[in-house]
């Protein structure tokens, strides 16, 4: 990802909830009014986001950061409206730059998008089993010793 993708992306992010509510298609109280409804009527935030995220692509990352802001930092809510967006087919990295401009702890985002990279590295698999054994350099196989000490 092009670091110029990533400034712009918390940027978006940041001012997602500094700027009026009119600036956006989905403004933080829509879709606040709209999470609320939702629960009365027995619909989760994560479903409510997904439906969200799918009637409007274009303002994927101002749902993401208004849902996150929703979870009022309960993992399991986190995890639920991360799996939400990578649903709706949103990016790892986006996802990853609006969590972490939300105060999201990268390593909850990288569970639910296994291809992100946070600082710590990625997720590796497990090493290869062992071959079989082998002699190794020096084994020889004279059967003379060479020093009887």
């Amino acid at each position: 990802m092009y670091p110029n993708k990533l400034t712009l992306i918390l940027i978006a992010a940041i001012s997602s909830t500094a700027l009026s509510a009119g600036a956006y298609a989905v403004s933080k109280t829509d879709f606040t009014n709209g999470v609320q409804t939702a629960a009365n009527s027995g619909t989760s935030l994560a479903d409510y986001t997904l439906t969200q995220m799918q009637s409007s692509p274009a303002e994927q990352t101002n749902i993401l950061a208004f849902a996150l802001q929703a979870t009022f930092g309960k993992t399991a809510t986190i995890l639920e409206v991360l799996s939400a967006a990578q649903t709706a087919g949103m990016n790892a990295d986006d996802a990853l730059a609006i969590a972490i401009a939300n105060g999201i702890d990268p390593s909850i985002v990288a569970e639910v998008f296994e291809e992100t990279l946070t600082a710590s590295g990625g997720t590796f698999g497990a090493a290869p089993a062992p071959g079989a054994q082998g002699f190794g350099g020096g084994s020889g196989g004279g059967g003379v010793t060479a020093s009887s000490n």
